[in-house]
């Protein structure tokens, strides 16, 4: 029973993902067709026309995309309770599964803890990069990952310099963590 419960949620969680996606995209289409508008002369009447049919357009299709999202509800939600159901089943359970689960449920834990924190001092990286952040913060949290960049950080091309590792580990990072729950659902519904 549950594995049907599961298939049919990981449909739903699938759906409700590229519903999210075309939200995003149609989104900012709203946003540039709203921009556009907004720059056309009041005496071009055409144009105006046009600017607000294409937003007029865009509106629509944005509430649809909407009330879709809405009718499938919190599927990516109930879709990981679910994951998370049969991961202590099976862990449980004399399944060989339970320990490649374990291992996977304790490095998705790991993940959870290290890459927001690394996503935090990159974004006081830019900060600092951007004039709009101190320095002392940036240093805080990259000390704190026990990460030193050479010639210290006082410097903007220090603080670039660990910006640019910060960037590409936390990419790394993203990418373990999508390929650990991949695999964590390719073993629950294998």
């Amino acid at each position: 029973m549950i594995d049907e419960d599961l298939r049919t949620a990981r449909q739903r969680a699938r759906r409700w993902e590229g519903l999210n996606e075309r939200h995003t995209a149609v989104a900012a289409l709203v946003r540039q067709a709203r921009r556009e508008l907004d720059v056309v002369e009041v005496w071009d009447q055409e144009q105006i026309a046009v600017a607000e049919t294409r937003l007029g357009a865009y509106m629509a299709v944005l509430a649809a995309v909407e009330r879709d999202l809405a009718e499938v509800g919190p599927a990516r939600e109930l879709y990981e309770e679910l994951l998370a159901r049969e991961e202590r089943r099976v862990a449980a359970s004399a399944d060989p599964r339970g320990a490649e689960l374990l291992e996977i449920g304790r490095l998705l834990a790991e993940l959870d803890v290290e890459l927001p924190a690394r996503e935090r001092a990159r974004t006081a990286g830019f900060a600092v990069l951007c004039g709009q952040g101190a320095v002392g913060e940036f240093v805080r949290q990259v000390e704190a990952l026990g990460m030193v960049a050479e010639g210290g950080l006082q410097r903007m091309g220090g603080v670039r310099e660990v910006v640019e590792q910060l960037e590409d580990r936390c990419r790394e990072l993203g990418q373990l963590r999508d390929g650990l729950r991949a695999r964590r659902e390719e073993v629950l519904l294998g």
